[in-house]
């Protein structure tokens, strides 16, 4: 209620009115009546935001995957596979002869195929390899001393590390000079055996 007071000479008139209370301007009243809509405003461009992460996300994971891998140093090379025909066993691939032939011959047919008579550095490789054939050529020899084995790259043969077949080597008729792998009934291993005997081989080429 308001009162107003006109002074006069005779008289003073007083007049009673309603008092209306207008809100104070300021950044609370204008901000609860914007709030509804500021927020879904607010929602609409995170959402917006975040799916547009996902997109761009998605695209450059696919520019990855199929784009072609680039060496990052000089000595790094493009990821290698086997050749066709070949079977690969860890960072090996190797090929099995399907013709017989002496265990020169042998060497050099893997030479040719820029690779080597295999070379079998555990037991898990010399198992992965009796599933491939009966018997088989493989890299090594006692040529030059009897009785003293080792590998095509003049690393000598571990005999505790690999399995042999019963009773091997045993430089038999007469002498046997070149190794095979074995898988027979009771004998199965890795064997000595004339070297002009006409055999299977396994090619071995190193991948890393």
């Amino acid at each position: 209620m308001s009162v107003f007071f006109h002074p006069s000479e005779s008289d003073i008139n007083i007049e009673l009115g309603e008092y209306q209370k207008f809100p104070k301007p300021g950044p609370d009243n204008g901000a609860t009546e914007r709030t509804p809509k500021s927020k879904l405003r607010h929602v609409s461009v995170v959402l917006l935001s975040f799916g547009l992460l996902c997109v761009l996300q998605g695209i450059l994971n696919i520019s990855l995957r199929v784009s072609p891998s680039e060496p990052t140093d000089e000595g790094e090379t493009e990821e290698q596979s086997c050749a066709q025909g070949w079977v690969t066993y860890g960072c090996s691939c190797y090929y099995i002869s399907s013709q017989r032939r002496s265990w020169d011959y042998s060497r050099q047919d893997c030479v040719h195929r820029g690779a080597h008579l295999v070379i079998i550095n555990s037991r898990y490789e010399q198992f992965f390899l009796a599933g491939l054939t009966m018997a088989a050529w493989v890299g090594m020899t006692d040529r030059e001393m009897e009785g003293t084995w080792i590998w095509v790259d003049g690393t000598p043969v571990n005999k505790h590390s690999l399995q042999w077949a019963l009773g091997q080597p045993d430089g038999a008729f007469g002498g046997e000079d070149c190794g095979d792998l074995r898988t027979m009934t009771n004998f199965t291993g890795l064997n000595d055996f004339n070297c002009n005997a006409r055999n299977q081989w396994i090619c071995e080429q190193r991948l890393c």
